[in-house]
C-alpha cells in the first residue's frame, strides 16, 4: 500500500521518528538515574509507540523503505537518489558513532549499553530512507 505524502508531512514524520528514539534514550537515562524503572517502562514504552507508529507511517507506507532495501527494482535516477542517499547517511552515521564512543569515553565509566547499541544500528538502517524522504519533491 503505498501512500503519498507531501514533502513537509514526510519532513514531519522523519522529525518525529528521530525525536522519538532521542526520548527513548532519554527515559532510560531519567529513570536510571532516578533510581525509577518505572520512568523507563512508561516513557519509553510510549517513545517505542511513537517510534514503531511514525516509522510505518513515513517508512512503510509511503514505500521509502522499500526503495532502500530493494535496489534491484530502481530505474537510472531512483539509483542516483539512493546513492546520494547512501553517501550522505554513511557519512553522518560514522559522525554520529564517533560522537557516541568518544562521549562514552569520555563521561561514562561504563560500555555504550545494548540499548544504544540497538539505537545505532536502526538509525544505519532509517538513515538512507530518512535522506531520500527529506530532500525528494515525489518519492
Amino acid at each position: 500500500m503505498q501512500k503519498q505524502l507531501s514533502k513537509s508531512a514526510r519532513q514531519t514524520w522523519i522529525t518525529i521518528n528521530f525525536v522519538s528514539i532521542l526520548l527513548i534514550v532519554f527515559f532510560f537515562y531519567l529513570g536510571r538515574s532516578l533510581e525509577k524503572p518505572p520512568v523507563f517502562f512508561i516513557g519509553g514504552t510510549l517513545a517505542a509507540v511513537l517510534t514503531i507508529i511514525s516509522f510505518i507511517k513515513v517508512f512503510i507506507q509511503t514505500g521509502l523503505w522499500k526503495m532502500v532495501h530493494k535496489t534491484n527494482t530502481l530505474d537510472e535516477r531512483q539509483m542516483q537518489v539512493l546513492l546520494n542517499a547512501l553517501k550522505y547517511s554513511y557519512s553522518v552515521f560514522v559522525i554520529f558513532s564517533l560522537l557516541i564512543i568518544y562521549g562514552f569515553a569520555v563521561v561514562n565509566k561504563e560500555p555504550i549499553n545494548v540499548l544504544i547499541a540497538a539505537c545505532l544500528l536502526y538509525l544505519a538502517h532509517i538513515l538512507p530512507a530518512a535522506i531520500v524522504g527529506w530532500k525528494e519533491k515525489v518519492v
